[in-house]
C-alpha cells in the first residue's frame, strides 16, 4: 500500500516538473534577449544621443549605418524568436529563422566592411573607444573582424543543428553573447573615462559574465552543464583573448592589416 502511494505521488510530481521546466527555460532565453537589447542600447546610444565626441558626424558612414541596422535587427530577432518559442508558435519561429540567417550573413559582411573602413581611416568613428580621434593602428582596428567571423560560424553551426533544439538554442545564445563581449562592452567602457585605465580587466570580467549564464542555468536546472554551454564558452573566451591580446603583436598580422587598408 505504501509503495503504491509513493508511485502515485511520483506520477503526480513528474508531470508538474516537466511542465514547469519548459516555462523556466523560455523565461531564461527571453530574459537574455531583453538583457542583450539593453546592453546594445547602453553601448551605442550615448554616441547617437550626444554626438559631440564623434569623429565622423551623423548620419553615419554607409558601412557603419548598415552594420548598426543589421546588429539592431539581430538582437531584436533573438528576443522575438525566444518569445515565439515560449508562446508555442514554433512554425512561425522556423519561418522567421530564414530571415535570421539572412540578417546574420549581412551582419558579418557589413561588420567586415566597417572594421576595414575603421582601419583605413586610422581612428574610431564614434569617439568612444579613442576619444579625440586618437589614431588606431590597423592591426588593432582589424581584430574585431575575427569576432564578427566567429559570430557567423556559431550561427552557421546553430542553423546546421536546427533540428536538435538543445544544441541549436545554446549555439544561438553563444553567438549572440559572444558578439556582445566585443563592441558593446568596449563602448560602455569608453563612456566612462574612470574605467579606461583598467579597460582590459573590465572588458574581460564583463565577457565572462556574458558567457557564463548558459552554463550556470544548465547546472541549476539540469544538474549538469551541457557541452555547448561549457566548451563553447571556453572556446569563445579563449578565442577573444588570443586575438585581442596576442595576434596584434604578430608581424604577419601587422603586414596583412597594412596591406588590406592600403
Amino acid at each position: 500500500m505504501e509503495q503504491r502511494t509513493v508511485e502515485r505521488d511520483s506520477a503526480v510530481v513528474e508531470p508538474a516538473t516537466s511542465l514547469r521546466m519548459p516555462r523556466i527555460d523560455h523565461w531564461f532565453y527571453i530574459g537574455v534577449g531583453i538583457f542583450v537589447v539593453l546592453l546594445s542600447i547602453a553601448g551605442f546610444a550615448p554616441s547617437i544621443v550626444s554626438p559631440t565626441a564623434r569623429t565622423v558626424p551623423l548620419p553615419f558612414t554607409l558601412p557603419v549605418a548598415l552594420h548598426a541596422l543589421c546588429g539592431s535587427a539581430w538582437v531584436l530577432l533573438f528576443l522575438l524568436q525566444a518569445v515565439l518559442v515560449a508562446t508555442r508558435r514554433t512554425n512561425l519561429h522556423r519561418r522567421v529563422g530564414v530571415a535570421g540567417a539572412i540578417i546574420a550573413v549581412a551582419f558579418v559582411l557589413t561588420g567586415c566592411w566597417m572594421f576595414v573602413q575603421h582601419a583605413a581611416r586610422g581612428f574610431d568613428l564614434s569617439g568612444d573607444l579613442m576619444p579625440g580621434g586618437s589614431p588606431i593602428a590597423p592591426e588593432v582596428a582589424l581584430v574585431p573582424v575575427t569576432q564578427v567571423v566567429l559570430f557567423g560560424i556559431l550561427v552557421g553551426a546553430a542553423i546546421w543543428y536546427r533540428h536538435r533544439p538543445p544544441i541549436h538554442k545554446r549555439l544561438m545564445l553563444l553567438a549572440t553573447s559572444g558578439v556582445m563581449t566585443g563592441a558593446p562592452i568596449a563602448h560602455i567602457v569608453g563612456h566612462w573615462p574612470v574605467l579606461q585605465p583598467i579597460a582590459a580587466s573590465v572588458a574581460g570580467t564583463l565577457a565572462v559574465v556574458l558567457l557564463l549564464p548558459s552554463a550556470i542555468y544548465d547546472r541549476v536546472t539540469m544538474g549538469r552543464v551541457h557541452p555547448v554551454s561549457l566548451w563553447g564558452a571556453v572556446f569563445v573566451f579563449s578565442f577573444n583573448v588570443v586575438f585581442f591580446i596576442g595576434v596584434p603583436s604578430i608581424s604577419a598580422w601587422r603586414d596583412f592589416a597594412v596591406w588590406l587598408v592600403t
